[in-house]
């Protein structure tokens, strides 16, 4: 194993299911093959074989602490487990190096929906992460990249990009200043696992802050006939308070029947909504709960539309807007609603 070797380092390493004594080894990596070595001989796993990195390293922990990587790799039908121990920057290093080996060159189909409104169809991307960015390249040119720093939540689950259901992963992220959400479809479970782990994983060594006493939550409905507006709105405003505790509602009659069997400490809905709209859903609000918080989040701003709103008793007005500002504004005024 001498060509292209991208990871060269010496660790404390248990070949197993996790139980053995761990040993003095060689652990080396190219773009195929993962190799332990020993005075004994050497362990050989191909890369192909590794379906999972099941424990990561801590990001608060310091850098010349040790700390664990645990992979999953299969030998025939077998499940084995390798556990390396060593300093945690040295492994940080590795993991990196492992993610960029097992994923660069992953053919994923990618579906981009910018602010909500501006969609751009699905198309074949290949992947290729690093330690700080997810990057998407057409024909060996880079067609965008996430960096992960501004990825605000990912989800797991399955989409409909093409004829048939896949497994897909669903990044809610920054791009230049625009809410983005970007779905992609990976070819395998085995892939799909992967992405998600380093998704997940560390992307540098930093210490956890004192997050000290917490003011309490503020419990916010948030009603939307259009699910992406609904899932932009709840990611960011959570980025702007960690005090917020939002559920969702795609319709009013729904946030009528939430709020039915649930407390919120405040409402905030769209305006133009199929069947009953932001002033009827208002209205309906006044009269069940004369003094709840309602807040109109609406990109169909008129002064006719204000108006009504104020005369129903509308708490507070909010348009909708490009970037993020938006929810810097409504996160303030459901502040100032509820406190």
């Amino acid at each position: 194993m001498t060509d292209d070797i991208v990871a060269d380092f010496t660790a404390d390493v248990a070949l197993s299911d996790g139980d053995a004594t761990p040993s003095r080894m060689r652990v080396v990596l190219n773009e195929q093959e993962l190799a332990f070595a020993t005075g004994d001989g050497t362990r050989s796993i191909p890369l192909s074989r590794v379906f999972d990195i099941v424990q990561d390293i801590s990001p608060g922990t310091a850098p010349d602490s040790t700390e664990t990587i645990r992979l999953a790799f299969r030998v025939g039908e077998v499940r084995e487990v390798a556990s390396v121990h060593g300093d945690a920057e040295t492994l940080l290093r590795f993991q990196h190096t492992l993610f960029r080996a097992l994923l660069t060159g992953t053919t994923v189909v990618v579906r981009h929906t910018l602010d909500g409104s501006r969609r751009h169809a699905a198309r074949e991307l290949s992947l290729s992460p690093t330690a700080t960015s997810a990057r998407f390249e057409d024909d060996g040119a880079t067609a965008f990249v996430v960096p992960r720093e501004s990825v605000s939540e990912f989800r797991t689950g399955h989409e409909s990009l093409g004829d048939d259901r896949q497994a897909a992963v669903t990044l809610f992220w920054m791009d230049d200043g625009v809410p983005a959400k970007t779905v992609v479809c990976l070819p395998t479970p085995r892939l799909f696992n992967l992405f998600g782990r380093y998704l997940q994983s560390t992307a540098r060594l930093e210490p956890e802050s004192d997050a000290g006493d917490r003011p309490r939550t503020v419990g916010v409905l948030l009603v939307d006939d259009d699910p992406d507006d609904l899932e932009m709105s709840e990611l960011f405003l959570k980025r702007q308070s960690d005090r917020f505790d939002i559920e969702r509602a795609t319709s009013a009659a729904g946030g009528l029947d939430y709020l039915a069997d649930n407390p919120a400490d405040c409402v905030v809905s769209d305006f133009d909504m199929p069947g009953t709209d932001g002033i009827e859903f208002l209205q309906s609000v006044r009269e069940r709960y004369p003094n709840l918080p309602f807040i109109l989040f609406t990109g169909q701003g008129s002064e006719r539309v204000a108006k009504q709103a104020i005369i129903d008793d509308v708490t507070d007005y909010v348009e909708k807007g490009v970037g993020t500002n938006q929810y810097a504004v409504l996160a303030q005024r459901i502040q100032k609603a509820v406190d």
